[in-house]
Parts: C-alpha cells; sequence; structure tokens
C-alpha cells in the first residue's frame, strides 16, 4: 500500500496542524517498519518561499498523486485540490470549522479563497476523519456531509516529551518566581479564543491573591496588565518546561476542533480549568474543571475553580495524567492506518 501525505504545513512550521502531520507521519512510518507492514508513506509539504509556498500555490504546483494508492490530506483546507487532481482514493482530515463559524477572522485574500472553496470541495472526498467528536457533528451539521464518510480519529500527545517535571528547576529555566503561583495560557488573539474572557478571569483571581501570574504564551499580541507575563513564541522543546512552571492551566476559548494544549497541560499533571464547550469536553472528561460560558457568574466560576486548586497546592494532578494516557500519537496512526486499510 502506497500512501502519500498532502501536508499542508511547511518544514519549519510549528503550528498545531504541524505537529499533527509529523506525527502522524513519524508514528506510521514507525508501525510499518517495526511490525512488517506492507506500506510506503512520503509526504509533500509547501515550500517555505512566501508566495510559490502559499496554499493556494501549492494546490497547482505542489501536490501532485505520485501514482499512490491514497492521498490522505491533512487538513481541510488542501481539499479545494478535488477540483484539479482526482487521486484514486482520497482521505482528508478536518480539524475543525472555525472560518466558517466566525468568517470576520479571516483576515487575508489566501484564506478567504480557500475557504470559499474548501466547503464544496469536501463534500467531494472518499472520507473524512474528523479530529474530534464535536468536529464531526459540525460536518454533518454545516456541510451535510453523511456520518459514514466521516471516521473520528483524536489527535495524540508525546507522554516522552510531555509529562511531570520539577517545577522548580522548570520555572528557574523561565527565571520565574518559585513563591509566585502561576496560570498558565496558551492561545492566539483570534475572538473565539476569548482572551478578553481570560484576562478578566486573572482580574478575578487577583481580588483575592495578589501573588498570582498570568503568563500567556503563543503567537498573538500581548496582554497588559499588572502581573501579566507575555512570553509569545516557546519553542516546542520548552513547552513542557513551561507547563510543568505552572501551577493551574486556564483555557477559555469557546471553539477549538480539539484542544491539544489542554492535553499537553494534562499530560504534565497540571490541573486544568476550561469552558464547556465544542470539544473540550471530550478531551478533559472527568479530569478537569469546566465551566459553562452561557451562565452569567461564569468568570467567577473560573476564578473559584481556579483559586480552589491554588489553595489546594496539588503537586501533580493525577487524574488529569491518567487521563491524557488515553491519548496518543501511536493511537492516532494505528487507527488512521485502519481507515487507509479499509477503503482499499
Amino acid at each position: 500500500m502506497k500512501v502519500l501525505h498532502w501536508n499542508v504545513s511547511k518544514p519549519s512550521s510549528t503550528s498545531g496542524i504541524g505537529k499533527y502531520e509529523n506525527e502522524l507521519y513519524k508514528n506510521l512510518v514507525k508501525i510499518a517498519k517495526s511490525e512488517g507492514y506492507e506500506l510506503e508513506v512520503t509526504r509533500v509539504q509547501r515550500g517555505e518561499n512566501k508566495i510559490l509556498g502559499s496554499t493556494v500555490l501549492a494546490w497547482l504546483f505542489t501536490y501532485r498523486c505520485a501514482n499512490a494508492d491514497i492521498v490522505h490530506a491533512t487538513s481541510q483546507v488542501i481539499a479545494p485540490v478535488v477540483f484539479i487532481r482526482r487521486p484514486r482514493r482520497l482521505i482528508i482530515t478536518v480539524h475543525d470549522l472555525a472560518p466558517m463559524r466566525y468568517p470576520f477572522e479571516i483576515r487575508d485574500l489566501s484564506e478567504k479563497i480557500q475557504w470559499s472553496l474548501t466547503p464544496k470541495a469536501l463534500k467531494k472526498i472518499d472520507l473524512i476523519i474528523a479530529i474530534s467528536e464535536f468536529t464531526k457533528k459540525e460536518l454533518m451539521k454545516m456541510l451535510n456531509i453523511e456520518e459514514e464518510k466521516i471516521r473520528m480519529i483524536y489527535q495524540g500527545v508525546n507522554h516522552s516529551l510531555y509529562r511531570p517535571m520539577d517545577k522548580e528547576s522548570c520555572r528557574k529555566h523561565f527565571g520565574l518566581n518559585p513563591n509566585k503561583k502561576y496560570i498558565l495560557y496558551v492561545a492566539s488573539n483570534l475572538y473565539h479564543k476569548r482572551v478578553d474572557l481570560a484576562k478578566r478571569v486573572f482580574e478575578e483571581v487577583r481580588k483575592s491573591r495578589e501573588d498570582v501570574v498570568f503568563i500567556k504564551a503563543g503567537y498573538s499580541e500581548k496582554l497588559l496588565g499588572e502581573n501579566i507575563l507575555n512570553l509569545g513564541w516557546i519553542k516546542e522543546d520548552d513547552m513542557p518546561k513551561l507547563f510543568n512552571s505552572a501551577d493551574v492551566y486556564l483555557h477559555t476559548s469557546e471553539y477549538e476542533g480539539f484542544g491539544l494544549p489542554i492535553l499537553e497541560a494534562m499530560a504534565c499533571g497540571i490541573p486544568v480549568v476550561a469552558s464547556r464547550r465544542a470539544s473540550i469536553p471530550e478531551i478533559v472528561g472527568k479530569a478537569g474543571k469546566l465551566v459553562d460560558l452561557d451562565d452569567e457568574e461564569c468568570v467567577k466560576e473560573f476564578a473559584e475553580a481556579i483559586l480552589q486548586i491554588l489553595d489546594s497546592n496539588i503537586k501533580i494532578d493525577r487524574p488529569a495524567l491518567e487521563r491524557s494516557m488515553e491519548f496518543s500519537w501511536e493511537k492516532t496512526a494505528r487507527e488512521t492506518l485502519e481507515v487507509y486499510t479499509g477503503v482499499l
């Protein structure tokens, strides 16, 4: 079986989708090699050139079928290639439909072109992999795609990288005060991430405790305010140290196809306080505190949950750690391999 991955990320990418593409490829190759599967997996990635490496031009010049038995497009925005080329079998991973729910977040022409063609293209795909039950329901509800054409396969986490570590040494790595309490928030400034809500929650927590610092990480604008630390982009090898530096991980997003940072925090044994929206309850299960965003008192509920965790002085959140063990990239790869076998 010859499988070709059409990746949307560039080789230097550190995005969530890029992580999915790299881990899926790596684990598929590992399984094939160690267990003797007759499986050849190759991949095509976009070029680093800003113009020639754009997604739209990649549709025309990058994505070729290469006589593969199966082509697996690893992001929904590659779907429009189906209007240009037709592989023998075409599978596509859909991470979310956020740009359809929040069209005002689309800021450039390339994204507009992608999302003007993607919905119709998805209906022509042989089979779709959704990364959560929530995303599966979105596909059925918003695009009227038949349930039989969708397989749900969760993303995973690298447990050899994301694991409990010594909090004191991790804080020292970032120059953090060992005597402070830290709330970590990892997100962009897109509206649906609800950065505004996260800041209000922190301000509410500060009314009760002045020793708390809010750490904001990720590609986004800085948050201004007292005791707010903006770290910006953090390289992958340092992210486990950052999670382990925190006393609690806060996630106020109202829309997530999966919510990878939540799972990574849990794998580090960090208590999670998140919204009860989209895919988040699927990932957290009973291992974290979920808050209903529709509740008028949600800011206070978030703050109360955080304060309870801070007062408890939890070293390692065992339920969160155990829950994270239900997810792995190897499991993602094995279930994807089952899909490949099923479509031939």
